[in-house]
């Protein structure tokens, strides 16, 4: 419910975008073989750039983008990241063992090792280089780069990326005049994020991250980002679940409730399951509970202090101690679980333990010795006569002489233990006990002030059960007997925990001063990370000295610990690679250092063990295991380094100095040269437009940090438009255990639950159309954007509205019925079991009162005129009547209607455009002038003399024509095996060995995930179709393993076959190498294969590599380009791509389309060229695959599809598809002329002629030739795959068997030949016989059944989203 999946347009608008780059750097530094094998620096650079690009353009920043690179790290967190590193490098080696274990071909270069990304390096020096030059481009050329503050902190600026970016919102939040709802977005996949996010009390503040993915369907990491999900983790709901958490507390404390503070005391207990500078306490692990322990524990103190433990980032130890003390209970009962002897059971234990205590109390029974329930034998029978004698309370308050007394015996009152039993009796039965102290005597006497005066018989039978709850009490023979066993207890608990501290630590609790040190330490943990989190670094060189936290027990004895810190230096750059980095990385740091790591006459050799010891210490994850490795300390490591300063280098000085951070902006007079840190892979600047400042934080001087909410700042229903919040409906709420999803799994934990309340329940499912049919409310809660309501459904009827705003209802059709029913299920099912939220209905059939039909707002298109109109996505969404929103408090304004303003005010003078004219369609052109109020005087650039290259349609058409497929029935017929087998071999196929379950299955489609092989499968609307590819694979498999397949396709039903049964083998061993023959021939096969989506097309690795090899011999080649003036032009001529997002998202593009990019922002240059290789929908989401003309910085190869970096996958809504010209405009006079024949000379109609003859003849040359050179005995077996050859082989026979690859081979040859492999100089492409200045037709019947497989259909991009017909302007 707190994360959003980031789609199109649906996420909010947002301010500060700050990364914390170090979860980038290891991402994009790592090959997909882990550990093995290294990238390029140009991989490396080109994947960082991009990886930035698109997490750029998700969020557009409109003030500020923040980029923070882990920098020297505080001591406190050098213990942590010393553990990782050296765990890191045997990891590595470890990896390489393995593979020269399993006779891998090992890389011949040296892999790179991630323990580079430290601060100090070589990679990372050159980091910083190369970063500097990707922002000066990016600033120089992309619009959305220069309004804003550029901000880069690198490894040079000491401080962790994380808290350095909570400095800068730390700093300027207390400056004056800050705004107070500032939006902020944060990525990173640091948890303590959500910490620090919730430190800073912005209610406006998200977090992006990538999907996590749990699981088998874990796959290869694409270098394609588009195909990676993002979500956004909003705090603002994060703070709302904590309000509903705390919000009972407001009645049980003693002082002032503030949410805000409730937050900070949040934060604080947070820190004792561990974090990046302590240990977690002993036994409290999130996944396994701890969680609701430390809230209910947390909540039980502050029932029992004055005031919270975290003062605005400073504990207060005395009510920390009382949290403490309560947590304590948590650590006895773990103690009493494992401890468990004879001897507990001998001294009977279990009558003061805590589980004990909890037994009794579920019975309603006490623990009392003896004589105590003999005390109660004597004050019953009193206290029973002095109720049955008609006791007249009125008359005894008039006389308090006359009431009732009873003497006791002075000697039961000698023990405290007897003292305690005495008070809480005494207040269960009414009466005081009064001890006369001259007289030595003590007295029960009636408590008349709290007899009600009308006294009934049903006090007198409470009376009664109170008395009998201590008579039947557990008894104890003495207090003797009491204290030996509380001693024997508190001894074993106290043996315990010394065996703990013995194993863990080598001293016990009789080592006081160890323990004092100890726990003083760890004390002094918490309140340093409290300090770090609220106001900075309090002191660099602390740090926790021990691998694991004391007892939650023996924490308090560290609470009278004096705090003073010492603020200190942070380390140099060389100082903390020397403290951190393990011998294996010795290469990383300089050559005159390594031999400290070593030599062993080495004054610190021992600081740099080859093996160290790992505890897992009740963790499941070896990256959570305790790494016992020693501590670095600090004087040694300064005085060991001295002598081999000087020898450092020029260049190496510098890396080990400190640096500052660094301000990009954008100057548009400058235009100056800046030369590529890497030219082999990125072109130099010719026109630098970026300048560099020192950027340094606002004073804080005279101010403090500014805790809590800001004074101005909005939450809840007043958050900014797009936050989402939980109060825009109303609901109960309840913790309970609900099964509730949480990664996929049903959640062990109590979960918050809502319980919606219906806010529309005074009306009718009809009334409720009646008011809301056809108009605008607000949908997706908590999540809310703008939709128009359709229509509504309930059980029976369908309410709609005619043209005249009259309520039609009519009754359900036999589909609509089973429609609706099947959306209710789905909407009960994804709000209470995914999200926890209870729709109103008293039984789960009654949970939906009526569903309401919703298209949400898609964004503005532009009319002819100028003005911007609303428009809704084709997206039918389904939402509960209690969960439709009427108005918000905030609307987003991207999606308010907008009229027409002056042309001369939409289109100023300088303002660049795309020129839409049929003699130079697509171009850049800029506005010199204006006419009449109505036209433009327009620069028109780059004409191109040259029609656009039609190599990609060329490849497209073949490829359609080559690549045939074949219905399911007709491969089941040919492979003689029934549909339904076949259905399920092609998908995945499980079959059970022992515990396992193992998959046979080729996975070449996927129905329940709409997902198909690429060039094997698709779908169409009468089933699945094979290629002659799927067919060949199936039939080698059916070779291969011919029992597999006779056995399979003979078993019935939908029980998962055994394995024994599949290979009729009995034999263990043998079935297991059968097994393991199988997988391993399909994890070989299944490595090529391309799994997409149903609506994803592509060309094949073959075509888009042959595309590109002709693209870059034909940009090598001169063009001649012009520059035009016109004048006259009228708005609907021209086009400004930020505003026409739903414009260009109406065209459709087909595999071999030429595009051009016409946005002044995102991953590619304006005015790019390419050439459309593939496409995929998703909903009304279209994502173009385009191989550009020229590389791209941030491009990509296609996962290796490409040879260079030529490869973008782009959104539909930022090209404009030249191939089709959807939107060309003729002025009058072009119209005439292309209506007009051209009437030619007899001479020039025997040129045109000669030269088509020509042409015809060299193509027909080319085709029989290249049909020649193929084999004839693969072009007979692949024109008997494409007719359906029906002679067929069994898989039990022996007949040889076309081999898998067969096809794929004749197909390449063919190709090849055909679409001129050779090693000919390619000549200029032919004329696309497309003309350019042809509209292309809205779908026509016989175009929509020949073209379907090759299309792609746009959608609107960042103002809005929307798919129909190409729009003719």
């Amino acid at each position: 419910m707190i994360s959003q999946l980031i789609e199109e347009n649906e996420i909010p608008e947002f301010d500060n975008l700050y990364l914390d780059m170090n979860s980038i750097l290891h991402t994009c530094t790592h090959s997909n073989d882990d550990h093995l094998s290294s990238m390029s620096d140009e991989q490396m650079y080109s994947s960082i750039f991009a990886y930035i690009d698109h997490l750029f353009n998700t969020i557009q920043p409109r003030k500020v983008f923040y980029m923070a690179i882990d920098g020297v790290a505080p001591r406190a967190k050098m213990n942590q990241q010393r553990a990782r590193r050296f765990r890191t490098a045997l990891e590595a080696e470890e990896a390489m063992q393995k593979a020269v274990k399993e006779g891998l071909e090992l890389p011949k270069e040296e892999p790179f090792d991630s323990n580079a990304i430290t601060p100090g390096t070589e990679f990372m020096a050159k980091l910083t280089t190369n970063l500097k030059f990707y922002i000066h481009q990016k600033v120089s050329s992309d619009a959305n780069w220069q309004g804003i503050e550029v901000i880069l902190s690198g490894h040079e600026v000491p401080g962790e990326g994380e808290h350095k970016i909570m400095e800068y919102i730390r700093t300027l939040k207390s400056q004056p005049g800050y705004e107070a709802n500032v939006r902020h977005c944060v990525y990173g996949l640091d948890a303590d994020l959500i910490m620090l996010g919730l430190v800073t009390h912005e209610p406006h503040f998200a977090l992006l991250r990538e999907e996590v993915v749990f699981g088998p369907r874990k796959t290869v990491a694409s270098s394609d980002l588009t195909k990676q999900n993002f979500y956004l983790l909003h705090l603002s709901l994060v703070r709302e679940y904590l309000q509903l958490e705390f919000q009972d507390m407001e009645e049980q404390i003693s002082f002032e409730y503030d949410f805000e503070r409730m937050l900070d005391d949040f934060i604080l207990i947070m820190f004792v399951v561990g974090n990046d500078f302590l240990p977690h306490l002993p036994d409290l692990h999130l996944n396994k509970g701890a969680f609701p322990l430390l809230i209910e524990n947390f909540k039980n103190a502050l029932r029992q202090t004055d005031g919270y433990l975290n003062e605005f980032g400073k504990i207060n130890m005395k009510r920390l101690g009382v949290w403490l003390k309560i947590l304590s209970k948590f650590e006895q009962e773990n103690f009493e679980k494992v401890d468990v002897d004879v001897d507990w059971f001998n001294m009977k234990l279990e009558n003061i333990s805590l589980e004990g205590n909890k037994k009794r109390e579920r019975m309603g029974k006490l623990l009392l010795v003896k004589q105590q329930r003999k005390f109660v034998g004597l004050i019953k029978p009193w206290i029973l006569s002095v109720y049955a004698n008609d006791l007249d309370v009125a008359a005894l308050k008039e006389d308090p002489s006359k009431v009732p007394t009873l003497p006791l015996p002075s000697k039961f009152f000698g023990s405290e233990l007897n003292m305690e039993f005495v008070r809480q009796f005494a207040l269960d039965v009414g009466i005081l006990i009064i001890h006369s102290k001259s007289a030595g005597q003590y007295v029960a006497r009636l408590d008349i002030d709290g007899i009600a005066e009308d006294l009934d018989e049903d006090a007198i039978t409470d009376l009664r059960k109170t008395i009998k709850r201590y008579e039947t009490s557990v008894l104890v023979e003495d207090e003797e007997t009491l204290e030996e066993e509380h001693d024997f207890y508190n001894d074993k608990f106290v043996a315990w925990r010394n065996k703990y501290y013995k194993e863990k630590l080598g001293f016990t609790l009789k080592d006081e001063v160890e323990m004092a040190e100890f726990t003083g330490n760890y004390v002094e943990g918490l309140q340093w990370v409290l300090s770090y989190y609220y106001e900075g670094v309090q002191s660099w060189p602390w740090y926790f000295k021990y691998h694991y936290a004391p007892r939650i027990s023996d924490v308090a004895i560290g609470l009278e610990k004096k705090i003073e810190f010492n603020k200190g230096e942070p380390f140099t750059p060389f100082q903390q690679l020397m403290a951190v980095l393990p011998a294996r990385s010795r290469f990383l740091i300089p050559a005159c250092l390594r031999p400290l790591m070593t030599e062993e006459t080495s004054p610190i050799h021992d600081f740099y063990p080859d093996k160290v010891d790992v505890d897992m210490n009740g963790k499941n994850a070896s990256w959570e295991a305790v790494i016992k490795i020693s501590f670095v300390d600090p004087d040694r490591l300064i005085e060991a380094m001295k002598p081999y300063l000087d020898k450092l280098s020029p260049e190496e000085k510098v890396r080990n100095s400190r640096g500052n951070n660094i301000l990009f902006g954008f100057n548009p007079q400058l235009k100056k040269y800046y030369a590529s840190p890497l030219p082999s892979a990125f072109a130099d600047i010719e026109k630098d437009l970026c300048v560099e400042s020192v950027f340094t934080l606002p004073s804080m001087e005279g101010l403090t940090y500014v805790h809590g909410l800001c004074p101005g700042a909005v939450v809840g229903k007043e958050a900014l438009a797009g936050f989402p919040t939980l109060s825009t409906v109303a609901f109960r709420f309840n913790l309970k255990l609900a099964n509730v999803l949480v990664f996929n799994q049903p959640s062990r934990s109590a979960s918050m639950i809502l319980a919606i309340e219906n806010c529309h329940q005074g009306l009718t499912v009809s009334q409720f159309a009646q008011e809301y049919v056809g108009s605008i409310v607000y949908s997706n809660w908590p999540y809310l954007r703008e939709s128009q309501v359709l229509y509504v459904q309930d059980e029976g009827f369908k309410y709609t509205k005619d043209t005249k705003g009259r309520l039609l209802t009519s009754p359900l059709e036999n589909f609509e019925a089973t429609e609706y029913d099947r959306n209710r299920k789905k909407l009960i099912e994804t709000y209470q079991i995914s999200k926890g939220v209870e729709l109103p209905g008293k039984m789960v059939y009654e949970k939906i009162q009526g569903v309401v039909a919703v298209r949400p707002v898609n964004g503005l298109i532009r009319q002819p005129n100028g003005s911007f109109k609303k428009t809704f996505k084709d997206v039918v969404e389904y939402y509960p009547i209690p969960l439709i929103v009427d108005n918000v408090v905030n609307k987003d304004e991207r999606y308010e209607e907008k009229d027409a303003v002056p042309i001369e005010e939409e289109y100023p003078k300088g303002s660049k455009v795309v020129f839409l004219g049929a003699f130079a369609y697509g171009t850049l052109a800029t506005v010199i002038g204006h006419e009449n109020n109505d036209k433009l005087t327009l620069k028109v650039s780059k004409i191109s003399t040259d029609k656009e290259p039609n190599y990609g349609l060329q490849k497209a058409q073949l490829e359609k024509k080559t690549v045939q497929y074949f219905p399911s029935y007709e491969v089941a017929r040919m492979l003689k095996i029934s549909g339904l087998f076949l259905s399920k071999i092609t998908s995945s196929y499980m079959i059970q060995l022992g515990s396992k379950k193992i998959n046979v299955g080729l996975g070449l489609k996927f129905d329940s995930r709409m997902e198909k092989a690429l060039g094997f499968t698709r779908k169409r609307e009468r089933g699945w179709e094979y290629s002659a590819f799927a067919f060949n694979f199936l039939k080698e498999y059916m070779s291969k393993f011919p029992e597999l397949f006779n056995n399979l396709k003979n078993i019935q039903g939908n029980k998962m076959p055994d394995a024994k049964d599949a290979f009729r083998l009995t034999d263990p061993d043998a079935l297991k190498a059968r097994v393991q023959e199988v997988t391993s021939y399909l994890k070989e096969k299944k490595a090529g294969l391309n799994i997409v989506s149903l609506d994803t097309e592509s060309l094949t690795r073959l075509s888009m590599g042959e595309i590109e090899r002709q693209i870059i011999d034909y940009v090598a080649q001169p063009h001649e380009v012009s520059t035009k003036a016109v004048r006259g032009i009228p708005r609907q001529a021209v086009l400004d791509a930020k505003t026409s997002f739903q414009l260009l998202a109406r065209q459709r593009f087909e595999l071999g389309d030429r595009v051009v990019y016409v946005l002044d922002t995102g991953n590619v240059p304006v005015f790019s060229k390419g050439t459309v290789l593939g496409y995929r929908s998703i909903a009304t989401k279209v994502t173009i695959q385009v191989l550009f003309d020229e590389p791209i910085m941030t491009g990509n190869t296609f996962d290796g599809r490409l040879k260079t970096r030529r490869g973008m996958s782009v959104d539909s809504s930022a090209l404009l598809n030249l191939t089709h010209a959807n939107f060309v405009y003729h002025s009058k006079a072009s119209a005439a002329k292309s209506q007009t024949q051209v009437k030619l000379t007899p001479e020039q109609k025997a040129v045109r002629e000669a030269k088509r003859q020509q042409l015809k003849e060299q193509k027909e040359k080319a085709v029989a030739d290249a049909k020649k050179k193929v084999e004839s005995k693969k072009k007979g077996e692949l024109l008997s795959l494409i007719k359906g050859n029906k002679e067929t082989t069994d898989v039990s026979s022996e007949q040889p068997v076309t081999t898998p690859h067969a096809a794929q081979n004749i197909f390449g040859a063919v190709m090849g030949q055909v679409m001129g492999q050779s090693n000919q100089p390619v000549a200029l492409p032919p004329i696309n016989t497309l003309s350019l200045n042809n509209v292309v037709p809205a779908t026509t019947p016989s175009s929509e059944g020949t073209r379907t497989s090759n299309r792609g259909r746009g959608r609107g991009g960042r103002g809005g989203r929307g798919r129909g017909k190409p729009t003719t302007v």
